[in-house]
């Protein structure tokens, strides 16, 4: 191991990438990066194969561990809840599963944790404790009393109490629970800061959530968008923009986003229609600004893309969770569309993107949500009395 392979200076270069990101300003959230090990909370991660057939599990020890857990990467800690597959690819076996649990890219971490405004005193109630990474930069920077954290799963509470306690935050509050629920015990919060997608936004969390408490939650709109919505309690309704950054999570635990490879699998070569189109794959997939606007107002859609084996143009596949899918390919040029299912999908992409660009493209931050105790969610445009706003689509 050379000398800037070496842990400490592996250490210095995770900071250094942090602050040059941009995402992260604050010196208190700096501080905590600084002094909170992410490698105490990632022993091992799982990686793809290289034939992409399945996981395989990198451990504390090896070159690969040591460098990328102190990259800005995200890592993959967990599949299918299961801990008997991490047994068996410690024996070194490949494995097959959906991750259900990761240690989130840092610079997304950081963002989310200056976003959230927390000041001394703040009681903080964290929905997804995972690994406990994130926990632990909560009680270094508002103290372990303070900070409550619930997951779903009792194998990766007890982990992470574990962690923390070892770095001597054994004073925060971990538990496990749906953290659809909340955990009102502990309530009320100052800030609830959510790390799963999820959609729609509990009323459980509104009644914990303090007058002028804030609420951080990614928005499940099946791995469409990367909505991050700040939202501010004001007596029976929560209100907010959203925040400027993509911000993509894993749904919480139970709910499936692969629509499309479902799709994939189970269609002939010859069922839906088809027709040409003006717009690219891209606009509705790229993760730009036209797809935030699309998952808010189409109702959100997975999508994948690959090469046939047999050298034919890049297909690539959208569905909803309602049955309805869409195969995107480009020819010499031309776009085309295959599409079937209860709703042509792409026509209401394309309607979608008509609708965007008479609004003037207008960017994610002009956007917000409005979430009431009778569970209304209402997305409006700059003003959330203004004449844009539209019922947030299931």
């Amino acid at each position: 191991m050379t000398e800037a392979e070496s842990p400490a200076a592996l250490r210095v270069k995770f900071l250094d990438d942090l602050t040059a990101s941009g995402d992260v300003t604050a010196p208190e959230w700096l501080a905590a990066f600084r002094d909170i090990p992410r490698d105490v909370f990632v022993p091992h991660f799982f990686t793809q194969t290289p034939d992409l057939a399945g996981w395989r599990l990198v451990q504390r020890g090896e070159p690969e561990w040591l460098t990328r857990v102190h990259s800005m990467t995200p890592l993959i800690t967990q599949l299918n809840g299961d801990d008997a597959l991490t047994d068996k690819a410690r024996a070194g076996e490949a494995v097959n599963g959906a991750a259900t649990s990761s240690s989130s890219q840092p610079t997304l971490m950081g963002l989310m944790l200056q976003a959230l405004d927390v000041h001394d005193g703040h009681r903080v109630l964290e929905i997804g404790t995972g690994t406990g990474y994130n926990t632990a930069l909560l009680c270094h920077r508002l103290g372990a009393a303070n900070v409550t954290s619930v997951d779903v799963d009792p194998g990766l509470i007890e982990r992470a109490a574990e962690r923390l306690a070892r770095l001597g935050y054994g004073d925060a509050h971990v538990f496990a629970g749906d953290g659809r629920d909340g955990y009102a015990e502990r309530g009320p919060y100052d800030r609830i800061i959510v790390t799963v997608g999820t959609a729609p936004v509990p009323g459980a969390w509104l009644d914990q959530t303090r007058d002028g408490g804030k609420i951080l939650v990614p928005l499940d709109r099946r791995n469409c968008g990367g909505l991050l919505a700040l939202l501010t309690m004001h007596g029976d309704t929560a209100s907010g923009r959203f925040l400027a950054d993509y911000g993509g999570f894993m749904p919480i635990r139970g709910t499936r986003h692969d629509a499309a490879l479902d799709a994939f699998r189970s269609l002939k070569d010859y069922q839906g229609t088809q027709r040409t189109t003006n717009l690219t794959a891209e606009v509705a997939t790229g993760g730009g600004p036209f797809e935030f606007f699309a998952a808010l107002r189409v109702g959100g859609y997975d999508h994948m893309s690959f090469t046939p084996n047999d050298g034919g143009p890049t297909e690539t596949w959208l569905a909803d969770g309602h049955h309805s899918w869409v195969c995107h390919t480009t020819t010499d040029g031309t776009h085309s569309v295959r599409q079937g299912g209860p709703i042509r999908l792409w026509d209401a992409i394309e309607d979608a993107h008509r609708e965007w660009e008479r609004l003037g493209k207008p960017v994610r931050e002009r956007f917000g949500l409005s979430v009431n105790h009778d569970g209304t969610h209402t997305v409006w445009l700059d003003d959330p009395n203004g004449d844009q706003q539209w019922s947030l689509l299931a």
